[in-house]
Parts: C-alpha cells; structure tokens; sequence
C-alpha cells in the first residue's frame, strides 16, 4: 500500500499541540499543502529564516535573539538564521498583507527533529510564545504554541505516473484572555 497525504486538514483541527490541548485551544488554526520537492530540501528552507521574505507573506522577517551556544554578547546579525533546539527569535508578523505595520512575537522553538530518510521519518519542529521575551504578554493573556511537520510521500499523479511530494502540516493552539 502506497502512503498517500491527507486530502484535507480537518484531522489536524482536533490535535493538540505538546502544551494546549485541543479541548483547551481557544483557537485553533491548521493548514497543509504538497510540495513536490524532497522532504530535506523543504526542511532546510523552512528552518532557515532567511529564505522566509521570498515565501512566506505573513512573516516576512525574523530576528535571531538567542541561539544555544551563541555567545551572550552575540548580535542579531551575527547569529545563524538557521531554527535548531532553543533558537529564541522574534517573527515580524504582518496581520495585514496591504500594510506596511508588523506586530512582533517572541516566540522559542521547543522540538526540533529533522526529517530521516532512513528509516523514514517525518520533520518536526515546535514554537511557542516565548514569555521570557521583551514585552512579550503573561500567558494568561495569550500562550500560542505551533507544529510543523514535513513528512515525503509516494503519490499518484494524473499521468498515472507516481512521484514523491512532501506534505508540509501545521497547526497552532492558542489559549488565553486575548485570542480572538
């Protein structure tokens, strides 16, 4: 039997993430897509922060703050763009595609496996509200965690013909007083 991708993402609406649980979620919003692309190719664009301005309209720009093993005294220019375990950052979020106005978040990644080929396993990185953050909000007010996971998969194509896409999931749980 050949995995195929989800054909859509209403199962992902009812997961939790690994601190809110579904139940719990105030919101919920979820998404996938298929990439024909290698699993690691899609892996490496999105940890790597700096390819985000050419795909990625909602967050446009992202500053390092902190990487594990960085030097204290590091600026945000001279840390590596690259997501890994405990990478703190800061995501210029533009709410408003016809404006010019970001809103920051401070945000850590708190799960950080990539993808193997052998044996096949999925990538899978974490981000949640980062508390510890310059005017980041008590977490009564708002606490957001987000999943990716990319995972490769067989499929068949109109032609007949099959082919190996990746399927990018996501889903975020928000809880707190301020989620809309």
């Amino acid at each position: 039997m050949t995995p195929t991708p989800p054909s859509s993402t209403a199962s992902l609406a009812s997961k939790s993430t690994p601190s809110i649980s579904a139940s719990d979620a105030v919101l919920h919003i979820e998404s996938a897509t298929s990439i024909a692309a290698p699993c690691q190719d899609v892996w490496d664009v999105l940890i790597d922060t700096s390819t985000w301005p050419s795909w990625n309209t909602f967050v446009p720009r992202v500053t390092i703050r902190e990487q594990p093993g960085s030097d204290s005294q590091s600026t945000p220019d001279a840390l590596s763009p690259k997501l890994q375990m405990g990478t703190k950052m800061t995501f210029h979020v533009h709410m408003d595609p016809s404006s010019d106005s970001e809103q920051d978040v401070g945000l850590v990644v708190t799960e950080f496996e990539p993808p193997s080929a052998n044996p096949p396993k999925p990538g899978r990185i974490i981000w949640a509200s980062d508390l510890t953050a310059k005017g980041s909000m008590p977490a009564f007010l708002l606490t957001a965690e987000r999943v990716h996971e990319v995972e490769e998969f067989d499929v068949q194509g109109e032609d007949g013909q099959t082919k190996r896409v990746t399927e990018v999931r996501n889903w975020e749980a928000q809880v707190g007083y301020l989620v809309i």
